[in-house]
């Protein structure tokens, strides 16, 4: 496993391949590493932690592999230049839809990629949750639209960014 905060704020990091024995990455684990551009995490990490790669500035896109069942809030908040989440086509607990990551059946907005380009987003409407911190400094986000049913709002679901938000019935 890699440990809670073990390489917190190393900013001379560029890039990362995390083995297929690593199992689990702790709770912010690669906080604030400023200049890490490139992860690869192995088959065999089964949970990413609470903020692991939150505030990688540099970090412009990321692949949940297949065997990933629990990712924590905030995983990759603040990733100011994430421009999408991927995940493996095999993953039986999560998806991703245009970049952005869901739970598998997509009732659950996990998180949006914070660079994502755009100013406007349709939740689809099998959405009925969004997770806490999934919209978290989407600066550049100004509007979303709900289809269908308004969901459930998880804890500061859009911490540092404001956009508009509508409904479709």
């Amino acid at each position: 496993s890699i440990g809670n905060s073990a390489f917190f704020q190393c900013n001379s990091l560029t890039s990362i391949t995390i083995p297929d024995g690593v199992t689990s990455i702790g709770d912010g684990a690669f906080f604030q590493c400023n200049s890490l551009t490139s992860i690869t995490i192995g088959n065999g990490v089964t949970s990413i932690g609470e903020g692991a790669f939150s505030f990688c500035s540099a970090l412009t896109s990321v692949t949940i592999p297949d065997g990933v069942t629990s990712i924590a809030d905030s995983a990759f908040g603040g990733c100011t230049s994430m421009t999408k989440i991927e995940v493996g086509v095999e993953n039986v607990n999560y998806a991703n839809v245009s970049g952005v990551l869901f739970n598998k059946d997509k009732t659950l907005l996990h998180a949006y990629p914070a660079g994502k380009a755009g100013a406007n987003y349709v939740i689809p409407d099998s959405v009925t949750s969004i997770g806490n911190y999934a919209f978290a400094f989407c600066e550049s986000l100004t509007n979303i639209t709900f289809l269908g049913d308004a969901p459930k709002i998880g804890d500061n679901a859009f911490e540092e960014s404001s956009p508009t938000i509508y409904r479709e019935a």
